[in-house]
């Protein structure tokens, strides 16, 4: 019985069948099946076909992963909601994400402007939010600084930034112009912007703000 299977495994390998399917058709171990087809020869036919089939597979298997993927982050999503739902901003939660937001990502010495760096648009635009609901803010005293590539449109990006962060164009320092050798192109890449709020009060408030919860899980 055993022998039948094995020969009927060789006949198969040499028509393309992978060690997968020739494992579900036998009902037989992949271990076994492969130590029964180790040494055939294959044509060019029945490589095709193995790797056809590989390719069906992995597309399979991708669709899978990537549809129990969505799942969890649609369960993430909506847990996430359900928390956040009943939070007020205007219970101290504004001031208190504020300053977590910056001392993550802001810098940490305050000689004379709050100073915010960053990329990520949706994280620049949510600090600035957080920001101006915190305190009584003078737009005037925002300054921009954006960091571009070669590849960049300085026109386009300082409107993408302006409109990201609610401050006008006009107050947008002279662009700083990183060096590209032209090869590699981060597409979606927006640059990276620093922006500064000249008000060392503040400053110190959004640090001490940050250092105090923290101190509270010592």
């Amino acid at each position: 019985m055993k022998k039948d299977l094995e020969i009927k495994a060789k006949k198969l390998r040499g028509k393309g069948y992978s060690i997968n399917e020739l494992s579900r058709i036998l009902m037989v171990s992949k271990s076994t099946i492969s130590k029964w087809v180790n040494n055939i020869d294959l044509s060019s036919v029945a490589i095709k076909r193995i790797e056809n089939n590989y390719s069906k597979g992995q597309i399979a298997s991708q669709k899978t992963i990537k549809e129990k993927t969505q799942k969890k982050n649609m369960e993430a999503d909506t847990f996430a909601l359900n928390k956040l739902k009943n939070i007020n901003l205007q219970s101290g939660y504004s001031l208190l994400l504020c300053s977590m937001i910056y001392q993550c990502e802001g810098s940490k010495s305050i000689k004379d402007s709050i100073t915010f760096t960053n990329s990520d648009p949706e994280l620049m635009r949510t600090f600035l939010y957080l920001f101006r609901k915190s305190f009584h803010l003078d737009e005037n005293k925002f300054r921009v600084l954006m960091h571009l590539h070669g590849y960049h449109n300085e026109s386009i990006q300082k409107k993408f930034w302006s409109e990201i962060t609610g401050i006008s164009s006009n107050q947008f320092l002279k662009t700083f112009n990183k060096p590209s050798t032209g090869v590699f192109k981060k597409e979606g890449y927006q640059g990276c912007i620093q922006v500064r709020y000249r008000d060392v009060k503040i400053g110190r408030i959004i640090n001490a703000v940050a250092k105090k919860f923290m101190e509270r899980y010592k």
